[in-house]
């Protein structure tokens, strides 16, 4: 919630090491709006579910609204808006540099002192506010990026065709972790394991519901130190950088380069046939959506089956939800010129520009509601009335964004992570 974060392109004075734009990207701008406000729903249920009862329903109530909502979510917004702020980080890292090389600054040097800080940002939020934190991965996976964006001449056809590569590894990968416990599970639900493998999964799935159940007490029991210090126990900065390199950092870096190859071809600044990107931005979204509608199915016939969930909730996902993904973008580039001037989209737009801050006060405001240590609404919830949360997080976003940009050059967060990158204190107030 995870998820990208915004590259801050202000109207600000520019120094060989410290690139201005001109202008922002309008589209930018709206499209990371929607994905923060979109990346709420995602990780609200994260804050209201424990363990891993937010990927499989059934695990605290087993009734038909809280699979439809399960399905819902899993059509429209998991991976989607994650997806979304990847590409957008992508984009965000190839404007930065391009810019930092016009005005012949080291461009290379101030992105990594920019990941650094994220990286740190992102330990942070990992530690005290939620494990679902995406700013740490996307510091770290944004450190491989910058010297494929150095390489001048590669072109656009190129990132693609790596992008390409990394994403049918990554679905091999995640296919190999997940298919073997995949494979018992249906074969004990059909009949056809022997009695020594039935037992090993019945054991395994004990274990699996026992672990959710564990999670629940904790988090109905534990102080908000006692959760930061299990998490540090359980998963530090470091290792969670290492796990995130070897088991997302394919699926994560494809996105960004397809990200970075969108924003160098003009996409992002409506240069692109609008007829043509409404349409088939169109064709990809319903492509992505029927795809995961049949993988939901085959979830909820198997009995959302923990093995069975996974395997589908992960294997190959991020391939087939990547035309929804580039879709949405792309329909929000086309409705920028007629959304972006009106009430509604000068509300989104300036929600993206201040997404780092909105992407933090979420995990910090929410957790209070769900956690022991808050109001201790977690698993009391029912998943149509976490989206009463969500809407409230939505009305939020938006109703303090822009009065606050009105009065400030930055977002909080964002000042501060553009003062820590370049070693200096910004002006703040307009």
């Amino acid at each position: 919630m995870t998820n990208a974060v915004p590259i801050d392109a202000m109207k600000a004075p520019a120094t060989p090491d410290e690139p201005a734009v001109a202008g922002r990207i309008g589209s930018l701008d709206l499209i990371r709006g929607v994905a923060v406000l979109g990346i709420l729903a995602a990780n609200m249920v994260g804050f209201a579910l424990p363990g891993s009862a937010h990927r499989v329903p059934t695990m605290i109530e087993d009734t038909f609204a809280e699979k439809l909502f399960w399905l819902i979510n899993l059509l429209f917004v998991d991976g989607k808006m994650r997806g979304l702020f990847t590409v957008l980080f992508g984009a965000g890292v190839a404007l930065f540099l391009e810019h930092a090389r016009a005005k012949g600054g080291k461009g290379w040097w101030l992105q990594y002192r920019r990941l650094f800080w994220l990286w740190v940002f992102g330990s942070l939020h990992f530690l005290l506010f939620f494990e679902g934190d995406i700013l740490l991965d996307y510091a770290v996976v944004g450190a491989f990026l910058v010297p494929i964006l150095l390489i001048r001449r590669m072109p656009n056809w190129a990132l693609v065709a790596l992008a390409a590569v990394l994403l049918v590894w990554d679905g091999y990968g995640a296919s190999s972790h997940f298919d073997p416990d995949f494979q018992t599970e249906r074969a004990v639900a059909a009949g056809t394991a022997d009695a020594q493998t039935a037992r090993d999964y019945a054991e395994w799935r004990s274990g699996f519901e026992a672990d959710t159940r564990d999670a629940l007490a904790f988090d109905r029991g534990a102080s908000f130190i006692d959760m930061a210090v299990d998490r540090n126990e359980q998963d530090t900065p470091i290792s969670r950088t290492i796990f995130v390199i070897v088991a997302y950092g394919a699926g994560y870096l494809a996105l960004m380069l397809i990200g970075a190859a969108l924003y160098r071809a003009g996409f992002f600044t409506g240069n692109w046939n609008a007829r043509k990107v409404a349409i088939w931005s169109g064709i990809g979204i319903v492509f992505s959506v029927v795809v995961a509608l049949g993988v939901g199915l085959a979830i909820w016939q198997s009995g959302f089956g923990p093995a069975t969930t996974y395997f589908y909730t992960y294997a190959w996902a991020p391939q087939y939800r990547l035309p929804m993904i580039v879709g949405l973008a792309g329909l929000l580039v086309v409705a920028t010129p007629k959304l972006g001037p009106t009430w509604l989209g000068e509300r989104i737009s300036a929600a993206g520009r201040m997404a780092f801050t909105n992407y933090i006060a979420m995990s910090v405001i929410f957790p209070v509601f769900f956690h022991g240590w808050g109001f201790g609404l977690i698993a009391q919830v029912p998943r149509w009335g976490i989206w009463l949360f969500v809407l409230a997080g939505w009305a939020l976003m938006l109703g303090w964004s822009k009065p606050w940009l009105d009065r400030y050059r930055f977002g909080p967060l964002e000042w501060l992570w553009r003062c820590l990158t370049y070693w200096k204190v910004f002006a703040f107030r307009r």
